[in-house]
This record gives structure tokens, C-alpha cells and sequence, in this order.
């Protein structure tokens, strides 16, 4: 029996920018063919080739990445400073170990910490059950456009108890 596999979660630091660029857009395009058209997932994926907005938006909010255990970019996720989840992203050779689950858990623990009652964000179809387990529920379907090309997304929220820890 393998042990599983191990990560801890820091803040962003500016020499991760390459690592979450590729996590970003190897994420999107792993999990996108199950729920979007290929038009879709390349115009979201595509998000990351402008370097300099990409690390913008990486700094509009307090990111945090998950680590391996040898300081490897493994995903990551940031809380923006009015409680909204801006990004929950993890590489696919990652995904279904728990990674998206333990960013998402410290990121309720970060917000909990502010004191938000709170806690909103946009999740994509394939990331919405994640958000679900952690007590977000749907509160409208969202039809946006990026880069040209239309999307749904779910307006989701989650209201905090005090003192929240992860699970």
C-alpha cells in the first residue's frame, strides 16, 4: 500500500507565477473536454499566456499554493479582500487527492479568521461539487463571455459559522 500523497499550503510568492500558469491552463484543459466545448476551454486555458494579467489577478487576491513535498506548485487558490474565492485550481496529476479540498479548507479558514459571514465565488461546472461539499450552495447560474466566447458559471455562496476549520 502507497502512502498518500502529501502537500502543505503557503502564501504566493512571485517566482511561482510559471508553475501556476501551467497548473492553470493544464487544469482547464484536462477537466474542460468533460463539460465545455474545445472553443471554451481554449479561450479560459488561454487566460495564462497574458503573463503580466495573469500574475495581476494572482495579486488582486491573498493566494495561497499547495506544495509538495519537494516545494513543487501542486495547485493553489485565492481569497479576495471581500470574501469572494477568486480561483481554486490544481494540476492534473494531483487532482483527486484531496489537494483542491485542503486549498479550499484553508481559504474558509483564512476567511473565517477576517470574521466573513460570507464567502462567495464563481465556480465552473466541474468545480461546483467541490464547493458543495464545503456547504456553498448555487444562488444563480451566470452567463458570462471571455475572450469572445460564452460561458454558464454558478454564483455560489457559503455562510461561515464562527470559528471554521477545514475538514
Amino acid at each position: 500500500m502507497t502512502s498518500p500523497m502529501r502537500f502543505h499550503i503557503r502564501k504566493y510568492q512571485d517566482s511561482d507565477l510559471p508553475a501556476l500558469a501551467k497548473i492553470y491552463r493544464g487544469s482547464i484543459r484536462h477537466l474542460g473536454a468533460e463539460c465545455y466545448t474545445k472553443e471554451q476551454v481554449e479561450a479560459w486555458s488561454g487566460f495564462s499566456e497574458d503573463i503580466q494579467a495573469f500574475d495581476n489577478w494572482l495579486k488582486g487576491a491573498t493566494t495561497f499554493i499547495a506544495v509538495d513535498s519537494e516545494n513543487a506548485c501542486v495547485g493553489f487558490g485565492g481569497l479576495e479582500a471581500h470574501g469572494r474565492i477568486s480561483s481554486l485550481f490544481v494540476s492534473p496529476e494531483w487532482m483527486r487527492k484531496g489537494v483542491g479540498a485542503g486549498v479550499l479548507g484553508h481559504l474558509l479558514e483564512e476567511a473565517g479568521a477576517r470574521a466573513f459571514s460570507v464567502v462567495t465565488t464563481e465556480a465552473s461546472e466541474f468545480s461546483r461539487p467541490l464547493f458543495e461539499q464545503h456547504g456553498f450552495v448555487v444562488t444563480e447560474i451566470e452567463q458570462t463571455e471571455f475572450k469572445g466566447v460564452k460561458f454558464a458559471r454558478y454564483a455560489m455562496q457559503a455562510r461561515l459559522k464562527h470559528g471554521f476549520k477545514s475538514m
